[in-house]
């Protein structure tokens, strides 16, 4: 996992390595960068502090930063084949991805945006003195803002950055794109008329176009086989990824879920969990500490860590403590972010006869055990189990992680009688779609159950003080 300077640092590295950047051409100022990527001024001083140390730049006091090192056009080629071909597998698998992942996103984003956010966007487009990498970024900032969600923009960044800002960082592709019509001019405009149905056909039309080229890049200008281990596409869950109990806690939460650790049980002792885990005895207690808050567990002196029930846990779950109100906002985030792509993705799932046979015994199973609460993690993995897409198949394997935040608000809907009650007309709407093989009822049903999810979850952790969580709803 690298840190935000890192990642800086990699995309001005490889535009110096393309040729964006020649021998003796000045960088962009380091308060621009800071501003267009929304990352703080030290953030980018450790960039290019790194891009200084390994000769890639110069600095000169009052001037600016300026490229140090000359490449010959062969060497530029060689580092273009090289960069790309380690990466196409992820870059392709991303592309594939981006329609049942962010198309939704991107809509509903623009949908959203203020007049403030489509001028400032418009604005953005009749600037021809910024890079088109850089003009994408603050893209990024202006439409997904709107959705008021940090791990959704932390996704979005990490995936530009990792595909379309270095391919838009070669020349050619540049004027490829700049020479054409500006598909996001005609997004504002029906973003103005209140036109959403204009809106969604420009922005498949644009997802498309982008997939088109970027085939085309891969089979045409990129023709060498990696020359080493490929690259794959990471997306950190996590603001910093030391963040080492944050990962402990999920793994124990996940063992919470599956019954490996029922309610009454004792977890082992700390040392052993350490040792389990591969983790120093300071971080498994920060992480018993975390998790006692969250009122999942309750450490008892002289006894051990017992595990609390449904009810025990929402009771004890500290809700003023700063770490559980962050870690709740995770959960809302990453319902937020499956609500608006899971039909898409379902859709691509169901094409496989053993997800929808996996399906209809999860749903069996529910009704047999009366936990109909696990309707919604039982029908969410089958993406993860079964979609061909890898990228995808990451995404909601981690958006799934941070659902368990939400271990304590399994009792939101009430009594064990309420809980079913609330869950039973969904499961049967879900088993219906299955057996009449009606995809898109199925896939529709499964959206609407986490929309209503997101909702009430989002309107209950308001009332218990954590602020923006009502901002989340998508509506």
């Amino acid at each position: 996992m690298m840190e935000l300077h890192q990642i800086i640092y990699g995309l001005l590295a490889s535009q110096i390595e393309f040729g964006t950047y020649r021998y003796k051409d000045p960088l962009p100022k380091m308060e621009e960068v800071s501003q267009w990527f929304s990352v703080s001024l030290d953030t980018v001083k450790a960039a290019y502090r790194q891009l200084k140390e390994n000769g890639y730049i110069i600095s000169v006091r009052k001037a600016g930063a300026f490229v140090a090192v000359r490449f010959q056009d062969e060497e530029l080629e060689r580092n273009i084949q090289k960069y790309f071909s380690l990466r196409k597998n992820a870059v392709m698998d991303l592309c594939h991805a981006f329609v049942p992942l962010f198309s939704y996103i991107q809509w509903y984003g623009l949908k959203n945006a203020g007049p403030e956010q489509l001028d400032e966007l418009e604005h953005l487009c009749t600037r021809s003195n910024i890079l088109r990498p850089y003009v994408l970024a603050q893209h990024i900032r202006l439409i997904y803002g709107s959705l008021n969600n940090d791990l959704l923009l932390r996704l979005i960044w990490q995936a530009y950055l990792f595909f379309q800002a270095p391919f838009f960082s070669l020349p050619s592709n540049l004027v490829a794109f700049e020479d054409s019509d500006n598909p996001l001019l005609n997004m504002i405009r029906h973003c103005r008329q209140n036109d959403w149905d204009g809106l969604w056909k420009t922005v498949a039309a644009c997802q498309e176009r982008i997939a088109s080229a970027t085939r085309w890049f891969y089979e045409n200008r990129v023709t060498i086989d990696p020359p080493g281990e490929p690259v794959p596409f990471d997306w950190n869950i996590f603001q910093s990824p030391s963040q080492r109990c944050y990962s402990i806690a999920i793994n124990l939460l996940k063992g919470f879920r599956l019954g490996i650790f029922t309610p009454e049980d004792f977890l082992p002792a700390p040392a052993e969990i350490a040792e389990h885990m591969k983790a120093s005895a300071i971080t498994v207690r920060r992480t018993l500490t975390m998790l006692n808050q969250l009122g999942v567990i309750q450490s008892i002196n002289g006894v051990g860590t017992k595990v609390l029930n449904m009810e025990e846990s929402m009771k004890n779950c500290d809700f003023t403590q700063p770490v559980i109100q962050r870690r709740m906002l995770d959960f809302v985030q990453s319902l937020q972010i499956l609500a608006m792509t899971c039909e898409a993705c379902a859709k691509i799932v169901i094409k496989d006869a053993h997800a929808v046979g996996e399906w209809k015994d999860r749903l069996a199973y529910i009704k047999e055990n009366g936990r109909f609460e696990s309707v919604i993690f039982a029908s969410l993995e089958i993406i993860p189990l079964y979609s061909p897409n890898q990228v995808i198949r990451e995404i909601y394997e981690k958006l799934l992680q941070l659902l368990l935040w939400g271990y304590p608000l399994r009792s939101m809907h009430g009594s064990r009688a309420d809980i079913n009650s609330y869950y039973l007309p969904h499961i049967n709407s879900l088993q219906e779609s299955l057996e009449r093989s009606d995809w898109d009822s199925l896939a529709a049903e499964l959206e609407n159950l986490l929309i209503y999810e997101l909702r009430f979850a989002a309107a209950r952790l308001e009332e218990l003080g954590i602020k923006g969580a009502t901002s989340l709803i998508v509506r």
